[in-house]
């Protein structure tokens, strides 16, 4: 496997175990096919030319990992998978628990099964952020970020559902300011996520496919398109927020009657996994390992640091 990884063009580093992880090398050269080699056939849903512009992305983007797909990715999907279904089929959720009961004291009276379940969960989780993080170097931060806001979407939730255990039916604004505020810190860094992506693209295709004639250069940001990848994130933030929601819906009813909620968010968690892996995949495969994904602003104020540090160092202190 590691050898048929090579010659996709794709590197191999070393993890704490000693063993080759495979992380994805993202030359253009190595891409078994490119984005303007994809044909699609004209559809009824093709009413503007950015549907079209989308959907062959789309198909672009799911031919290519598909040939990147490998056994750490499924194993990846199959531990957050199993946090998943550890986390959420507990008996202490089924049977709505003791209401009179919160926070760590709640730890101490559950019963071993339901302890068990938790930590097994808990490990299944760090086992899919380590899994992530190896595959996809250049988009550590981001993955802790995603998973953050997907814990953020369901924390905000819980706020939502502790005063209207029914919501979004006969909400009031006044008892939405916690969920509302957590939800919006949620969206404004996912909002700066996809701006790094979008504009560390531009830069490394300014940087990497510089040519004087600019239809080349144009040619290159077209085979460099975010639009279906965009899709893809917004995608992703739905599916957490209807995963969230559907998992907050079913606990806010503490008989366990709302059996539907949970299996809603069973599906919804299940969705957005893949998602995730594909949200932050795109862009490692597309900058490649040596790129840092950086807004503008990010950049232009590291650089200002730099320039400042250098001119405060005096020429005794560079002496040896």
């Amino acid at each position: 496997m590691l050898q048929r990884n090579k010659l996709k063009g794709e590197q191999s580093r070393t993890d704490m175990d000693g063993e080759e992880t495979t992380t994805h090398d993202t030359s253009h050269d190595t891409l078994p096919f490119r984005l303007g080699d994809i044909e699609i056939k004209p559809r009824f849903v093709d009413f503007h030319p950015s549907v079209t512009k989308i959907r062959t992305e789309l198909l672009f983007q799911w031919k290519l990992i598909r040939t990147d797909w490998n056994q750490q990715f499924t194993i990846a999907v199959i531990s957050a998978v199993l946090a998943v279904l550890l986390g959420a089929l507990n008996a202490d959720i089924f049977d709505g628990g003791n209401a009179k009961i919160a926070g760590l004291e709640g730890l101490q009276v559950a019963g071993s099964t339901a302890y068990f379940q938790m930590v097994l969960s808990i490990a299944c989780w760090a086992w899919f952020l380590f899994s992530l993080v190896q595959l996809f170097p250049i988009m550590r931060t981001h993955t802790i970020t995603l998973l953050l806001i997907w814990g953020g979407f369901g924390v905000a939730q819980i706020y939502f559902h502790s005063y209207n255990r029914n919501f979004p039916i006969s909400f009031s604004l006044s008892d939405m300011m916690g969920g509302f505020l957590i939800t919006l810190v949620c969206i404004f860094f996912l909002y700066f996520f996809i701006k790094a992506v979008r504009e560390t693209r531009d830069l490394h295709v300014e940087t990497h496919h510089l040519h004087e004639d600019v239809r080349v250069m144009e040619a290159a940001m077209r085979e460099h398109s975010l639009a279906g990848w965009t899709i893809i994130c917004v995608t992703w933030s739905i599916s957490a927020m209807m995963s969230a929601w559907t998992g907050a819906h079913y606990i806010a009813e503490r008989t366990g009657s709302r059996t539907w909620a949970l299996i809603l968010h069973l599906f919804f968690s299940a969705v957005t996994i893949p998602l995730m892996i594909w949200t932050i995949w795109f862009p490692q495969k597309m900058l490649g390992n040596e790129a840092r994904v950086r807004t503008k602003a990010a950049v232009i104020a590291e650089e200002d640091l730099m320039s400042k540090a250098i001119l405060e160092v005096s020429p005794d202190e560079e002496a040896w």
